[in-house]
């Protein structure tokens, strides 16, 4: 099928197209909206930090977690769930991170992390969790809305970016946001050329396919998460992934009965300058390993100077695919149909 101004003003009601193009723009203005962040938080109890987090809304916490791997001092882990781990006290530092401010299972959290006594920031459009913050007085940085959460993924991400900046959780400096921003605006230019470009070959190879992303353990987690994400919700397309090298010791031998699948598997493997050289190795032999039984296996690495560069070049070429994804098959990648029912029937309750 052939891409043209005509099928996407067809098929995208909502406008996702535009919200992909302006992510550069969101870059850009989040980081002036957060150049002077303040925080009332005493930095000398924190021994461990805690994210609270769902689905788009969390993207961000998990890109930060991996980003600042080995420069944050504290242990950082990333909540799902309504509740939270036993470890949460007066030393965790807490973030809440809901796009719309009414996600029940982060509010929940946030609950539970407040009564034992954490310091709390949370990060949001607006809704229960900005009148939390006013209630209690602890730190928020409030966002722009009108958006869903996983198109507003630089306003998730550069809050927490600057948080960890004032805390002096991050090895690198300002100039970081400023090359990135460089580097999204020059993947727009490309991306938005609809006659050729690497995202529409890319998603015209894992069309009528299942992906399956591998990637290194570290740097390339949450990116590897976020390709799953954006291909299911955009795309309406079922993804799996595993990381390397984990699945060499589970997954690499349920490549040996898969008759059924045969021709249907278009391995993605998401590599990055950093990962690990043993990493590296595996990820070789594993794509000897499973070729025979792959419909392709793509090798995708990442591009950039920097550790923030190369990680979002990797996120943004992942959300122009799961938008040729969405066009090449006429769907309207903004409606989130079974999310909304589900929502509706545990309103019920």
């Amino acid at each position: 099928m052939k891409i043209s101004k005509e099928l996407i003003n067809k098929v995208d009601s909502e406008n996702m197209w535009d919200l992909i193009s302006n992510f550069p723009k969101h870059w850009k203005e989040v980081m002036k909206l957060t150049e002077d962040v303040e925080l009332n938080i005493d930095r000398s109890r924190i021994k461990n930090i805690c994210f609270a987090g769902m689905g788009g809304s969390a993207i961000g916490a998990d890109l930060i977690r991996a980003y600042s791997l080995k420069s944050c001092p504290y242990p950082v882990q990333v909540n799902r769930h309504y509740e939270i781990p036993n470890y949460i006290d007066e030393s965790t530092l807490f973030i809440a991170c809901s796009f719309s401010g009414n996600t029940e299972e982060t509010l929940s959290a946030l609950n539970s992390a407040m009564a034992k006594g954490a310091q709390i920031i949370g990060v949001t459009s607006g809704g229960e969790l900005k009148k939390q913050a006013i209630e209690h007085e602890f730190d928020y940085i409030q966002i722009p809305g009108g958006m869903p959460p996983r198109a507003a993924l630089a306003y998730s991400f550069v809050p927490l970016f600057r948080i960890f900046q004032t805390l002096e959780y991050l090895d690198e400096s300002d100039s970081v946001l400023d090359d990135t921003y460089n580097l999204l605006s020059d993947g727009v230019s490309k991306f938005i050329d609809i006659d050729d470009n690497d995202a529409l070959a890319l998603a015209r190879e894992l069309n009528e396919s299942l992906p399956i992303i591998y990637s290194d353990a570290l740097l390339m987690e949450p990116v590897n998460l976020r390709w799953r994400g954006q291909i299911e919700e955009n795309s309406k397309m079922i993804a799996f992934g595993n990381l390397i090298p984990e699945m060499n010791h589970n997954e690499i031998v349920g490549w040996e009965h898969i008759a059924h699948l045969a021709g249907r598997l278009t391995v993605v493997m998401l590599k990055d300058r950093d990962d690990n050289p043993r990493v590296t190795k595996r990820m070789e032999i594993v794509k000897e390993l499973v070729m025979d039984q792959a419909l392709s296996v793509i090798e995708i690495s990442t591009i950039g100077n920097s550790r923030l560069e190369r990680m979002f070049s990797l996120v943004q070429l992942a959300d122009w695919v799961s938008m040729y994804l969405a066009l090449l098959n006429e769907i309207d990648p903004t409606p989130i149909a079974k999310i909304d029912i589900l929502k509706s029937k545990l309103a019920e309750v």
